[in-house]
């Protein structure tokens, strides 16, 4: 491009400001001038819709209201109409009703005059209703495109502090909530109380900024300009609003009028900030970059909290808006904004510096040279650069970070950009050197193409003849060596040298073929006056070459990525589906590369962007075709394939050769989904070799680390191009076979001291199950299908448990036989889950096939047996065959007893079950102390938090209230809800047992209200979880409706005593309980047999349980998993399902 036609930067990129002043109700004139220049702007730019202020402005402060406003359009990217909707609400919510009209108490402190709590509750509905959480921080670490920040007051000091929604560099930022924010800028002294962020507490920002436009101004600087701290130059539109000019008034000599409102009037007032503030920028007033609209006859009477005006504020606004005077202004703002194109990056002041340079050189050529440019000037420095300038180049803040690295005064000898392949380094690059020159006039600038040595060979002969050095029949070696004597001289001229694609680690370091004694490293040059800038896909290379001047480029964002989109596409009118590209955009995971390749695409197969879409979206094989396709492209060199699918083979190829173990790793993530891959799942065995691969993969960015590295996210785009490359070096299927072996092994144990791990691993293990096909029968496939149908069932999603247990017990019964205990132990499983989903008849049935199984082949006395038979009583007691339950479970509680101990898990499951059946049989003497027992057990060895013991606590709670001991029933009832939904999650069937529990609980000690609550969300979760024809649902559902609709009063009357309450439903179970009676309205218990004896055995061995069994829990219990599933492994047994007993 020439330079003579170079536009201004500021005009296009310029600064956008926006100050909102406070104003209370008066804020609603501010939004109605914003909606006029919106809409007048949107017309300008031919948009369909209102635009958002958060789209156009860089930075958005305000005070008070002001600031409220400020984070509802920039924070919350909340639309105007939208806006001025919200805000009519909150203030007729807030300003409805006085609390306290004397500011004053009898003490002499000042009171709020109105609710803070109303403030808070409308601030919590505009929040949710934008679709955020009032406990979201207003920095929440997401990029946005528009900063904003609030002004309040500290109460202790006075001082103005800034909240802001984005970091500053050496600024420290309160970690406020949205909400705190917008209460700590609002609260208006004398009309809401202070507002607490941490230990801190602040006043309405109004009291010293009224008019934010200085704290925006000195807000501005600190993000853009550090250095001189002088934002004008930077500045393309400033844009001031305020809420209508104050009448003026003199001061009350009544006290109550002075502190009511002459103080208040005082504490809001923005003083003189208008006129000093127009006086420092007068030069920019008269360049027409700085506006301010304020209402300024009409609104001196509307108080700040007279919400009834509204209309007086709109029509005094809408005179003012078309006052011929402010048409002509706010014409003049709407073209200043419209030439804004993009958001201002954070080096924009290196940007107009160069643009002044360069403004400047043409000048001097012009005076000197007659306009010839010193680039083709004859005697000019050195410039080898293979590529023209990027015309398409989107800049990045990177690059600025960059320059500031290069032409800083105590500049590095040598820097490395390293990121993934096709993230931009190359035209980072390209750029860079065509920005140097610019800057530099006097600077060489060489570039070496590092692909392979042949072509490094070439570029160093090419430089040696254009630096006029050296001969050409020199051999290749004193070629290098000649340029690196030359360039290290210290007489030698400012010089960059620029090395590209520096991937091969090997060429650098010692024992390169072409260089008969060291790597290339020993051939760099060094001087004061020149520095070396490289590109590398690997992390290593850059830590090698450089390693205390690394730069990674990260992930382009949206907006970046949506210029690069619109540059490369010749037909314009494909962005006008902005749905669209934004979703080809996220597919392509904002890569430059494949954006480019899209959009070749589409130019050269005339096609639209939803088509090409929905190509990717297609199968597998189409989207790495598309990905496949070669495209031309003027900015990377003819050696290399240009389609993303292929651009990484280099770099798969120097994994294979470097480290085949990375390489395993590499392919079998390309059969497993792309994110939150455990690291336990890879093939390779945990340790250094483990260690030594991910940081491979993760050295050429084609993974990241997370939670403390046990997860690896792999890029979506490297996902399909590693398919890709597999095909070329091995069988797909032979991978995908093995991927199936390999989290069969490796599958974590599925309990729930493991849990996190194995709700990672199952979507990896069905993915990989998808792969091969149903009709391949191994012991691998069983035992995976097995684990995963584990892992459902104690998640609760017993249909899909269903599934993967009648399938994986197929395959076994093939492969094993029926009588195979493997075989018997997914059956088992199916049992189980069948005993969970109420289908008891099946349940029954195939524990009772299994048990007869085990007889046939090793007879009953063996810890199999036993847990089947333990498992078959829960069955019985759920089917009423309570009689049956009690003789089973009598012997499965002796036999455990006797041979491991109170403390093993079967001895606990055992005794849980007899404590049900005590429990179901009436015998709650019985019931409760063996509930107890083993509550006691769990806790020790299992700990709070472990299903067994939730369901234990639950179960105990069960008898306290047969028992009617309601308050003891309740606080455990809400200790196993809270500690139930935060073990198996808040959608488990166990959480609705316990929330129907705690209604009936409610509803007996008389708290209706409560009571209807906790069973309608019971009744909603059961819908969710069982589907709307289980019968629990219905039970749910027919409760809630008798709850809630109109009863005759004699039974109205009755609900509201509880007495009688208890005596009716005693009357009722008595049928049920025969050991239950009942006597005038009272109840007891009849007497229980005094002699149990399993009961005195069970209490006797927990009293005997060694020392060493009571110290808690986790770690032995993590123990015994951990050797249970090294050993199941060793054995080839699948393990048993460990899904909690579910009770009724």
């Amino acid at each position: 491009m020439n330079d003579n036609i170079r536009p201004n930067p500021l005009d296009t990129n310029g600064l956008c400001l926006l100050s909102l002043d406070g104003g209370g109700v008066r804020g609603l004139s501010t939004l109605y001038i914003l909606r006029d220049i919106m809409l007048q702007l949107s017309l300008e730019r031919g948009s369909q819709t209102i635009l958002k202020p958060c789209d156009v402005f860089d930075l958005i402060g305000g005070t008070s209201t002001g600031g409220l406003i400020a984070i509802m359009l920039g924070r919350l990217e909340m639309s105007i109409d939208g806006c001025i909707l919200a805000y009519t609400q909150l203030i007729n919510s807030v300003f409805g009703e006085k609390v306290n009209s004397i500011p004053v108490d009898w003490s002499g402190n000042i009171r709020p005059q109105y609710d803070s709590r109303k403030l808070k509750a409308a601030i919590e509905n505009v929040i949710e209703e934008a679709g955020a959480a009032p406990n979201d921080l207003l920095d929440d670490g997401a990029h946005r495109n528009c900063r904003v920040f609030v002004c309040t007051t500290a109460k202790d000091t006075l001082q103005i502090t800034r909240l802001r929604s984005y970091p500053v560099l050496n600024e420290d930022t309160l970690p406020a909530t949205i909400c705190e924010a917008a209460l700590a800028t609002s609260a208006a002294t004398g009309y809401f109380e202070c507002a607490t962020i941490g230990n801190r507490q602040f006043v309405d920002g109004a009291f010293g900024a009224n008019n934010p436009v200085e704290e925006v101004e000195e807000e501005a600087a600190d993000i853009w300009c550090t250095t001189n701290r002088d934002i004008k130059p930077l500045v393309k539109c400033f844009l001031s609003v305020g809420t209508g000019c104050p009448q003026k008034m003199p001061i009350d000599d009544n006290m109550i009028k002075f502190l009511s409102k002459t103080l208040v009037r005082m504490a809001t007032k923005p003083e003189s900030t208008e006129r000093r503030f127009m006086a420092r920028w007068s030069n920019e007033l008269r360049r027409k970059r700085i506006f301010r609209f304020n209402v300024d006859q009409g609104l001196q009477g509307v108080h700040m909290t007279e919400f009834e005006k509204r209309s007086l504020i709109e029509s005094a606004t809408h005179d003012y808006l078309h006052h011929a005077t402010q048409k002509d202004r706010i014409r003049e703002c709407v073209l200043n904004l419209a030439g804004k194109e993009g958001k201002t990056d954070l080096d924009f002041d290196m940007t107009m510096r160069e643009h002044e340079a360069r403004a400047f050189r043409i000048q001097f050529l012009k005076n000197t040279h007659s306009g010839i440019d010193p680039l083709l000037a004859e005697g000019s420095p050195c410039w080898v650069v293979p590529f023209e300038r990027n015309s398409r180049f989107v800049d990045r803040e990177l690059l600025g970070k960059v320059k500031r690295s290069l032409f800083s005064h105590n500049h590095p000898g040598i820097i490395g950009i390293f990121g993934l392949g096709g993230v931009g380094k190359t035209q980072i690059a390209l750029e860079l050197a065509y920005q140097t020159k610019e800057m530099y006039p006097d600077c060489t600038v060489i570039w070496l193409p590092a692909v392979d040595m042949e072509s490094l060979t070439q570029a160093y002969l090419e430089i040696s003849r254009q630096l006029g050095i050296g001969q050409f029949d020199t051999d290749k070696e004193d070629v290098k060596r000649i340029v690196q004597k030359h360039l290290s001289q210290p007489q030698s001229d400012r010089w960059l040298m620029i090395i590209d694609n520096a991937d091969d680690i090997d060429m650098w370091s010692d024992g390169v073929p072409d260089c008969t004694t060291s790597g290339l490293r020993s051939f760099l040059p060094k001087s004061d006056q020149g520095t070396i800038l490289f590109t590398t896909r690997s992390t290593r290379v850059a830590q090698y070459l450089a390693p205390r001047n690394m730069i990674e480029i990260p992930e382009m964002d949206e907006q970046k990525a949506l210029k690069v989109l619109r540059n490369s596409l010749f037909n314009k009118n494909h962005l006008e589906d902005d749905h669209g590209a934004r979703r080809l955009l996220e597919r392509l995971t904002f890569l430059p590369l494949a954006i480019v390749q899209a959009a070749s695409f589409i130019n050269e197969n005339q096609t639209d962007i939803a088509s090409y879409v929905r190509l990717l979206d297609g199968q597998g094989e189409d989207a790495i075709n598309l990905l496949s396709e070669e495209f031309e492209d003027e900015g990377r060199y003819r050696s290399t394939r240009n389609p993303v699918a292929t651009t990484w083979l280099t770099s798969f190829t120097q994994i294979r050769k470097t480290n085949p173990l990375a390489a395993d790793c590499l392919a079998f993530m390309s059969c497993v989904n792309a994110k939150d891959i455990p690291t336990c799942l890879l093939p390779v065995s945990e340790g250094i070799e483990r260690e030594k691969a991910i940081g491979v993969l993760s050295s050429y960015s084609f993974v990241r680390t997370s939670q403390a590295g046990t997860r690896l996210d792999m890029h979506r785009l490297v996902h399909l191009a590693t398919k890709n490359w597999l095909r070329s070096v091995d069988s797909p299927q032979n991978w995908q076979a093995l991927s199936l072996k390999v989290v069969a092994r490796q599958f974590p144990f599925a309990d729930t001291i493991h849990r996190s791990d194995w709700r990672a691993a199952v979507p990896h293990a069905l993915q990989v199950l998808l792969l091969t096909p149903d009709e391949v029968y191994t012991a691998d496939r069983a035992h995976l299908m097995h684990v995963v149908g584990s892992c459902h069932a104690l998640d609760g999603r017993y249909r899909e448990a269903e599934k993967m247990f009648l399938h994986s017990g197929e395959i076994s019964e093939r492969l094993f036989g029926a009588a195979d205990c493997r075989t018997l132990r997914i059956r088992s499983s199916l049992a189980y889950t069948y005993q969970a989903m109420d289908h008891l008849g099946k349940s029954i049935k195939i524990f009772e096939d299994v048990l007869e199984q085990h007889k046939n082949v090793s007879g009953l006395d063996n810890q199999d047996a036993v847990d089947v038979m333990s498992k078959l009583t829960s069955s019985y007691r759920l089917s009423g065959n309570l009689q049956g339950a009690e003789e089973l479970c009598d012997k499965v509680v002796r036999y455990n007893l006797e041979t491991m101990g109170p403390e093993s898990q079967s001895t606990l499951d055992a005794i849980f079950n007899m404590t049900l059946i005590y429990y179901a049989q009436g015998r709650l003497s019985d019931a409760e102390k063996l509930a107890q027992q083993s509550l006691t057990i769990m806790k020790r060895l299992l700990g709070l938090d472990h299903p067994h013991t939730i369901s234990a606590t639950t179960s105990l709670a069960d008898i306290y209230m047969e028992s009617w001991r309601l308050k003891e029933a309740e606080a455990l009832y809400l200790d196993g809800l809270e500690r139930g939904r935060r073990v198996n999650g808040p959608d488990h069937p166990s959480t609705t047992r316990d929330l129907y529990q705690l209604a009936w609980l409610a509803k007996l000690q008389g708290r209706h209200a409560e009571a209807i609550s906790l069973m309608r969300e019971c009744s909603e979760l059961n819908a969710r979880v069982l589907g709307t024809d289980h019968y629990q649902t219905v039970q749910t559902f027919q409760t809630l409706e008798s709850w809630t609709t109109t009863k005759n009063l004699s039974v109205r009357f009755r609900s509201r005593f509880s007495t009688m309450e208890r005596s009716a439903m005693m009357l009722q179970r008595r049928k049920h309980y025969p050991r239950v009676k009942v006597l005038g309205g009272l109840y007891t218990v009849r007497r229980e047999p005094k002699d149990n004896s399993l009961v005195r055995e069970v209490v006797r061995a927990v009293k005997d349980m060694p020392v060493s069994k009571h110290v808690s829990s986790d770690e032995v219990t993590r123990w015994k998993a951990d050797k249970k599933r090294v050993d199941s492994r060793k054995s080839g047994h699948v393990p048993q399902v460990t899904a909690p007993p579910c009770t009724q």
